[in-house]
């Protein structure tokens, strides 16, 4: 832990976390109906928070939590109750509101803010300086204002070893969902009747069809 770092009462960390100066893990959640009940925070091993981080406690009993080998970047915020995957990196300046979600090994680039409740799907790539006030689903590039469907992001595909054939199935279903002529309900229809029911396409299934926001 780097000079100036504060880590208070109910925060626990993993092994090998790095906390940068500044950084302030444990604060009472920005809620003005928070009553002082105690929550944790809990950051899962090997993350690394950069300067002036700061994590809230949580308004609920399971509290705030980041998982393993994130990268929180110079001056991010996350808000009550939040939840940040593994391996998720978020840039400078990125702005968690309450109850937001990001999953794993998802990117937002910097100075972005996400609206509370809102969630980013698993290598999701989020551009920098866009607002986020909708779900962004798996495996998609989000970019432009307001922020649209980008296509997918391949670099990130790539990197993490999907296949073509994964990409290809991948790219089919996100057709059907924003590219032809059907409402959500129907393309979501289409994905379960004619596209093979991988671990990915059940993955963009439910996480579209668990929210409450609607998607970008």
């Amino acid at each position: 832990m780097k000079a100036h770092a504060q880590i208070l009462r109910g925060t626990s960390l993993g092994a090998d976390c790095q906390v940068f100066q500044g950084a302030v893990l444990g604060g009472p959640p920005q809620d003005i109906t928070f009553q002082g009940d105690p929550t944790p925070v809990v950051i899962g091993e090997g993350t690394v928070l950069r300067e002036y981080v700061t994590v809230h406690h949580g308004t609920k009993p399971e509290g705030t939590v980041i998982g393993s080998q994130a990268y929180l970047m110079a001056y991010v915020h996350v808000g009550h109750d939040g939840r940040v995957g593994d391996h998720v990196i978020l840039a400078d300046l990125v702005q968690l509101g309450g109850f937001a979600q990001i999953h794993d090994y998802a990117f937002i680039g910097g100075a972005t803010p996400v609206h509370q409740f809102c969630r980013v799907g698993t290598q999701a790539f989020v551009a920098g300086a866009y607002r986020v006030v909708q779900d962004i689903p798996p495996y998609v590039l989000a970019t432009g204002e307001p922020l649209r469907f980008g296509g997918l992001n391949v670099v990130g595909l790539r990197r993490r070893g999907f296949s073509a054939d994964t990409r290809a199935l991948i790219k089919k279903a996100y057709r059907l969902i924003y590219r032809s002529e059907h409402n959500l309900s129907r393309a979501l229809e289409i994905i379960k009747e004619e596209l093979e029911p991988t671990p990915e396409i059940q993955t963009i299934l439910s996480f579209i069809e668990q929210g409450t926001r609607g998607i970008i």
